[in-house]
């Protein structure tokens, strides 16, 4: 593995930034960081970033050829790309898997040979990392899933899941931060809001963040949503080193 990144052309304003094409936490740290770097260095003639796993997609403003800001890149001898100033957090997000809200979980477990209460387990142990947003405003990608709990994606999308819901698709999980249609399996659901057009920034979970997810029953779920519904709900969150 290398953390040395390869520059190519994607189309006549853009750069594609490659790295190797694992999903690892130290590559995804490579990608933010040379966000970060082009951001700030290049601000006049950058129109937009985006970033995901293991690529970073450079858009031009139309006064700037690919081959004029590829030559750029490679004439500097360093990247000085640190995060000094960019704070990430630790962000515990209670989730029900009762039934009710989680109609994938049984067909999870048995899919694996566990029991509920193993599945769920399994499910809380980690502390997934935020990868990137995407699909939906603020969904969020989180890498660190168990293999134990790997589930291919749903041949026939669900027409409509609604906001909360939290799911598996393949080697991942994440949270539909909106109703919409979907074919990750759900396998329970959190109260809390991720994404609102009222806040800066919009999305409340941000990639570089990482997340812990936290069991509840049923009674403590419809509490929390009562909490939240009326602005009283309280993040639980800590910054810790990206």
């Amino acid at each position: 593995m290398t953390l040395a990144p390869t520059f190519s052309a994607f189309g006549e304003h853009s750069v594609l930034v490659s790295w190797s094409p694992e999903i690892l936490p130290d590559i995804h740290r490579a990608v933010l960081e040379f966000d970060h770097f082009v951001s700030e260095q290049f601000s006049e003639d950058i129109l937009e970033t985006v970033y995901a796993y293991q690529s970073l997609a450079i858009y031009l403003h139309n006064t700037v050829t690919t081959k004029e800001f590829v030559r750029k890149l490679k004439s500097m001898s360093k990247v000085d790309a640190g995060l000094r100033n960019k704070k990430n957090y630790l962000v515990k997000i209670p989730v029900c898997y009762d039934p009710d809200f989680a109609p994938e979980l049984n067909e999870l477990a048995s899919f694996h040979g566990l029991s509920i209460k193993e599945a769920i387990s399994l499910h809380t142990q980690p502390e997934y990392l935020v990868y990137f947003l995407g699909f939906l405003p603020g969904f969020p990608y989180l890498g660190g899933l168990d293999p134990q709990l790997h589930m291919p994606r749903k041949s026939s999308p669900n027409s409509y899941i609604p906001m909360g819901s939290v799911g598996i698709g393949g080697g991942q999980t994440g949270i539909y931060t909106l109703d919409s249609p979907g074919g990750w399996n759900i396998i329970g659901k959190t109260p809390l809001d991720f994404f609102s057009t009222e806040k800066w920034p919009p999305a409340f979970l941000q990639a570089g963040d990482r997340v812990k997810f936290v069991s509840i029953s049923k009674e403590k779920y419809k509490k929390l949503l009562s909490a939240v519904e009326k602005g009283d709900f309280i993040w639980e969150k800590e910054v810790i080193d990206g």
